[in-house]
């Protein structure tokens, strides 16, 4: 953010006094001067850089902005990650030891699978499904807090689509399921095997698992959102309204949360309780499928980084492992990072040039000849409730209390 803005302004500085020759060099060195910059501005700006990137093999993307700071960041972190005597280290260094993840292989699923294969009703299985959203584990309603869309005041819960393995659009459009349909079957039909499932159990799964996330995708949700969109933009709705009306779908969440309501209800009548166990167990495998053995690991990739996302090279086990980290425990990287290149001299720059900015925006609308003396007034109040923070959270979670098993990754997930 700040070298971006400090970006921002030489610019302005430049264009003040006319002369593309003030810019640094790291600007300067992207420019095409073969270019007139009026016929394709674009070209001239970057036509030097862009005649010359190369995209990394284990990226799908690169710019001379948003990947060159992440490319500068990672030198910062793989410092901090090197230091393993901290509580950081003990995470990251239970993604690194393939040969433990290797050795426990699908153990740290085991007590998920009891409890999805002693689930005797279609309830108890959702039931069990909602308990392990607690371990990040996608069930088949997406439950979260927010404030109400018609009083900020206020916070709601907000049922949405559980997200699937792929984006919507491949359920949905007949074209773009072609393009992965092949893939997604073997992809299914690999990590079924890996996690015990004989061949011919997986080839029976793959379309019990496809169909239910097609109508999932295309039909079940839709049509109820669609009828109640017409008379508002959601319907606000209590616990217990809820459960009566949906009892299976989001009155097993509640019920796996601790809200005790809930009655009998055929919501998904429509399939039998062995498909749903099979669609619950692959769930489970899909979600931590990143997070097993390295087997399991290339499965996933070979699907989503190589043939979606295009990439040529598996990503390093310590890039993973890094990504990972930072998604889990971001707050307490964070403070690592922060410790390391935000110093009380950077914070300051950055602190006066976001001041000088909003006072130059609160000078502009007090000039302004096109504003009333009304619109001027809210503008200036407006302008005066808006509130920054830079650098990190002035409360970061730093997990003071919790503890990693250097042994136990997919646990460490889990706490």
């Amino acid at each position: 953010m700040v070298k971006v803005l400090i970006s921002l302004s030489v610019l302005a500085a430049t264009a003040t006094a006319g002369s593309v020759t003030e810019l640094p060099e790291s600007v300067t060195k992207l420019i095409d001067y073969s270019i007139n910059p009026c016929d394709d501005f674009y070209q001239y700006a970057c036509g030097a850089w862009h005649n010359d990137a190369v995209i990394p093999p284990d990226r799908h993307a690169i710019d001379t902005s948003f990947s060159k700071i992440s490319i500068e960041n990672q030198a910062v972190l793989s410092k901090i990650f090197s230091d393993n005597t901290t509580k950081l280290g003990e995470f990251y260094n239970s993604c690194l030891d393939t040969a433990t993840l290797s050795s426990l292989g699908l153990t740290p699923l085991e007590d998920s699978f009891k409890a999805i294969r002693s689930a005797n009703t279609t309830l108890d299985l959702l039931i069990v499904a909602g308990e392990l959203v607690n371990n990040g584990i996608p069930a088949f309603v997406d439950i979260k807090s927010r404030p109400d869309d018609n009083d900020s005041t206020k916070n709601a819960l907000f049922g949405f689509r559980a997200p699937l393995p792929l984006s919507r659009s491949y359920y949905t459009i007949p074209s773009e399921w072609e393009t992965v349909e092949a893939d997604y079957k073997v992809y299914i039909a690999t990590v079924l095997q890996l996690a015990g499932y004989s061949a011919e159990q997986a080839e029976a799964a793959v379309p019990v698992i496809i169909r239910f996330e097609q109508t999932l995708a295309g039909v079940a949700l839709s049509r109820l959102e669609e009828s109640e969109a017409v008379v508002s933009p959601y319907t606000a709705l209590t616990y217990s309204q809820l459960n009566q009306k949906f009892p299976l779908l989001v009155g097993s969440w509640l019920k796996a949360h601790g809200f005790d309501i809930y009655d009998q209800w055929e919501l998904l009548k429509n399939t039998t309780l062995d498909n749903l166990r099979t669609i619950v167990e692959y769930k489970l495998i899909h979600a931590s499928s990143s997070h097993l053995t390295p087997e399991f690991r290339t499965a996933n990739w070979n699907l989503f980084g190589k043939k979606i996302n295009g990439e040529t090279v598996e990503p390093s086990r310590e890039k993973c492992c890094k990504y990972q980290t930072r998604k889990t425990v971001g707050d307490l990287l964070g403070q690592y990072f922060l410790d390391a290149v935000w110093s009380a001299d950077t914070a300051k720059t950055a602190d006066d040039l976001v001041k000088a900015l909003k006072l130059s925006f609160s000078t502009g609308i007090a000039t302004a000849d096109w504003l009333d003396k009304s619109t001027r007034a809210n503008a200036q109040t407006k302008l005066s409730k808006i509130v920054h923070l830079l650098g990190g959270p002035e409360k970061p979670q730093l997990y003071p209390t919790l503890t990693f098993d250097s042994k136990s990754y997919l646990n460490n997930r889990w706490k």
